[in-house]
């Protein structure tokens, strides 16, 4: 089994279990997909915001594997640098398991934490 990385195709249509709303804008370039053996697994939606792109939302399937999610952020991320932008911003929820091994691999590639509590606000135009 491989895995590969790529980004949206405009107009193309996810499994259920990956759509999230997100993935319905118009900057596909900016959602990265992990096939594993021709079938998306995973998905990380970004937005570019000057300096930074902003990390927005990761989803996998029941059929991917944990490797399958820090393949695509790793690619993604690199992907991010070769744009020429100089990090990312994301939200963790600390309590969450899931998200307690993205922390990790943040962690593990040189990210930090801030030692504060935000609150994620959401609003409309």
């Amino acid at each position: 089994m491989s895995i590969k990385i790529r980004n949206m195709v405009k107009g193309e249509e996810l499994p259920n279990s990956l759509t999230v709303g997100f993935e319905k804008g118009n900057q596909p370039e900016w959602i990265w997909i992990a096939e594993r053996d021709g079938k998306p697994v995973a998905i990380l939606i970004a937005a570019p915001a000057h300096i930074v792109a902003m990390l927005l939302r990761v989803a996998s399937t029941p059929e991917a594997e944990w490797s399958d999610v820090r393949t695509l952020l790793v690619n993604a991320l690199a992907e991010i640098k070769s744009r020429g932008f100089e990090g990312y911003v994301t939200w963790i929820d600390p309590n969450g398991e899931i998200e307690k091994k993205i922390l990790q691999i943040i962690l593990a590639h040189g990210g930090v934490k801030l030692p504060m509590p935000m609150f994620f606000c959401i609003g409309r135009c």
